[in-house]
């Protein structure tokens, strides 16, 4: 079983690491599951560093895109989506460390369509926020940022 306490972050996001510790505590995850959010956390902060980033910077659609990817490079087979980083984005976001990512602009046709999507899923099915995040993705561009 993981322990949360022996997990080392170094890098930008080390000044972080105490407070998504307790935070994670405060929620209820198992130590091992802290443990898990903490390693991902130590990963991004080593990661950011050796590409000259800071923590705010991570927290762009198109920069977490590249952490994953660059997990994937390396080898790594578990804590590969953002549904996986999303507890640590949160925390920086609630902390101001990064700024949440504004909805989409529906100023053209497909920014129109995906927005009336949204409300449709949200108003219309009823649908969960981590389900219409998962609908977004997949008929959004690239880089487009999450309605939720």
């Amino acid at each position: 079983m993981g322990r949360p306490s022996r997990v080392r972050v170094i890098g930008p996001l080390e000044p972080y690491a105490t407070g998504f510790r307790r935070e994670l505590v405060r929620q209820g995850y198992t130590a091992h599951s802290a443990s898990n959010q903490l390693q991902l956390m130590a990963h991004a902060s080593r990661w950011l560093a050796s590409s000259g980033f800071d923590a705010g910077d991570l927290t762009t659609p198109a920069r977490v895109e590249e952490f994953l990817e660059a997990r994937r490079a390396e080898g790594y087979t578990l804590w590969m989506s953002t549904k996986a980083m999303a507890p640590l984005l949160r925390y920086l976001r609630a902390l101001g460390v990064a700024q949440t990512p504004s909805p989409i602009d529906p100023a053209t046709p497909a920014g129109h369509l995906l927005e009336h999507y949204r409300c449709y899923l949200i108003q219309e099915r009823g649908l969960a926020a981590s389900t219409v995040a998962r609908h977004w993705r997949a008929g959004s561009p690239p880089g487009d940022v999450n309605p939720i």
